[in-house]
């Protein structure tokens, strides 16, 4: 079975098998993920207290929210309908909750992002 041709890392100019990322590309990849978890608000300050881990425990024990409502794998984690970024008085509201799993809402979380950089 054939395999893909290695790539030339532009970090490094070596060659690497297709898939594998080099050793300087993996440090830089954590530096820039450390360099935005610094700016990015706590939990606790976006929204997410102890009463909400509370009722999202509960509203995903259910056994109707125990899939991902967008892909149907198992729900890990409560995803809001409109987001408390823009409709926060919507953060505890049931209605305004779906299942998801963490994959599903990372993806919903960055499409929400673009939007809002394309609207600037």
């Amino acid at each position: 079975m054939p395999s893909r041709a290695p790539y030339v890392c532009g970090r490094c100019n070596k060659a690497h098998p297709s898939g594998e990322r080099c050793q300087r590309a993996r440090i830089d990849d954590r530096e820039r993920k450390a360099r935005f978890d610094k700016k990015r608000p706590s939990a606790s300050q976006r929204g997410y207290d102890k009463a909400w881990e509370t009722e999202a425990r509960a509203f995903l024990s259910q056994p109707e929210n125990e899939l991902c409502a967008r892909c149907g794998a198992r729900s890990t984690v409560v995803m809001h309908i409109k987001s408390i970024r823009t409709r926060p008085d919507l953060r505890m509201a049931r209605s305004n909750w779906r299942a998801g799993c963490q994959r599903c809402n990372a993806i919903e979380a960055a499409e929400e992002r673009r939007q809002e950089r394309n609207t600037l």
